[in-house]
Order: C-alpha cells, then sequence, then structure tokens
C-alpha cells in the first residue's frame, strides 16, 4: 500500500518538503524535495522518495538529500536526485543515478511562430519519428569510426557545427561552447566506445523526449530576451537525451 507522504514529509511553503532524519535511523541529513501539491501526488506511485531517504546515509552528504520536480524511481538515487559530498570523508558515486552521463534538458529557439507552423505538425513529427531513433539500445543514422568519436568526446558541439549539425553561433549558447578544456579520449574504455559509436544521434528511452513546444507566457521579459524567447506563440523545441551507451 502507498504511503500517504503528505502526512510523513514537513511542508516548508508551496513548493518545498522536507523529509525528517527521524524518517529513518542513520540518515545523515533530511531529505528535501522541490514539488507542488500536485507533483508530489504524481511520485508517491513509485519508490522515489524512499530513495530520497537512501542517499541520505551516504558518507560525507551535506545539507540535504535533495529532490527535483521531475524524481522518480532510479538506481540508487531517485532520477533527479542531487547530494553534494565533503572532500574530506565523502564519497563518489558515477552510478549513483544511472549511468547516461550529461544527461539533460536542452531548448533549441526557433524563429517560428505557431500560427505559420501549426499546418506543418504532422508532416514533421512523421519526420522525427521516422529520422531521430528512439528506444532502448537502438542504433542511429550517423556512422563514424572509434576514431571519429574520441572527436566528439574532444570537441563536442564543435564538432557537430563541423560536420554540418549545427551553426557557429550555436556555440555561443552553449555553457564551455559545448565542450570542456582537456576532455581526454583516451580514458573512456574501448566498451564504452564500441556501446557509443552506434548510439550515435540516437535518443534513448525512459523519459527522454523530444517536444515541439509553444511558448504561451512569459514570466521574466529580461531572461527570456537574453535567452532568445521573443513573444507568445513562438516555437521551442525541448530535447532530453544523454551520452547514451557512451556514458
Amino acid at each position: 500500500m502507498a504511503k500517504n507522504w503528505k502526512q510523513i514529509l514537513q511542508r516548508v511553503d508551496d513548493l518545498r518538503w522536507d523529509l525528517s532524519r527521524d524518517y529513518k535511523k542513520g540518515m545523515r541529513v533530511p531529505g528535501r524535495i522541490y514539488a507542488s501539491e500536485k507533483m508530489l501526488d504524481a511520485m508517491a506511485g513509485d519508490e522515489a522518495i524512499e530513495q530520497v531517504a537512501n542517499v541520505a546515509f551516504l558518507p560525507g552528504i551535506v545539507g540535504h538529500s535533495l529532490a527535483m520536480p521531475d524524481i522518480h524511481w532510479g538506481y540508487g538515487f531517485p532520477i533527479g536526485g542531487v547530494a553534494a559530498t565533503r572532500l574530506d570523508d565523502g564519497v563518489v558515486s558515477p552510478g549513483g543515478v544511472g549511468y547516461d552521463i550529461n544527461c539533460g534538458v536542452r531548448v533549441l529557439r526557433t524563429n517560428l511562430r505557431e500560427d505559420e507552423f501549426s499546418p506543418h505538425v504532422p508532416a514533421l513529427l512523421n519526420q522525427i519519428f521516422r529520422d531521430v531513433p528512439a528506444g532502448l539500445g537502438l542504433s542511429g543514422q550517423l556512422k563514424v569510426s572509434m576514431k571519429e568519436i574520441d572527436n566528439v568526446m574532444a570537441y563536442g558541439a564543435r564538432w557537430a557545427v563541423e560536420k554540418g549539425y549545427g551553426w557557429p553561433q550555436d556555440l555561443e549558447a552553449i555553457e564551455s561552447s559545448g565542450a570542456l578544456p582537456g576532455a581526454d579520449p583516451t580514458k573512456i574504455s574501448r566498451r564504452a566506445r564500441e556501446r557509443g559509436v552506434p548510439q550515435l544521434g540516437t535518443l534513448g528511452s525512459g523519459n527522454h523526449f523530444l517536444e515541439l513546444q509553444v511558448v504561451d507566457e512569459i514570466f521574466d521579459e529580461k531572461a527570456a530576451r537574453v535567452m532568445g524567447i521573443d513573444e507568445v506563440g513562438q516555437i521551442m523545441v525541448f530535447i532530453h537525451t544523454g551520452s547514451r551507451g557512451l556514458g
């Protein structure tokens, strides 16, 4: 029987809920969940909040075992869980949430408007389903060699731009221009490369998605302008993926 988390959690405000250290003997810090009441109801459907408590047992953890609004059942952490640990007595957990390194969400802005875009949605969706492989373990249409995958890892988004999959100005809107200085592909195992080569350009499975969205309200005009969001009705593309088998 599902637990009534609203009775167990302590409400901080409309969007924050705390899980006391007393919930489980041995918790080193409390849990903190960022969610509306409606989101919390959705979280109660699996054991994600239980995993928030489990993360609080980690050696050296500081502050809180944190849970973002999208948490759901993961490997050890809930997916959407966050924890910081001290340098001296903490732990490094590369597989706490999972193994899809750099998994995250990115928004691509367009200059299209809803009125001009809407008639083309059915055809575009068909093309996306045809051209963007999605699902567990699927391979993509990009064919690269083992040597070329090293360039992907070293140069990141710049590699994609040089191959015609983006524009130079895209790099200006990506953190660290889409590549971390000092990235060393030689540290990556051959097995990881073998998994990653066929999955380049794929979306993945689970909670990964590619969505076409419409701006229906602007809450902060200054921040929106910085991100290139100009007006209500603008079309945006949301992408959630990661490094797939390579990570």
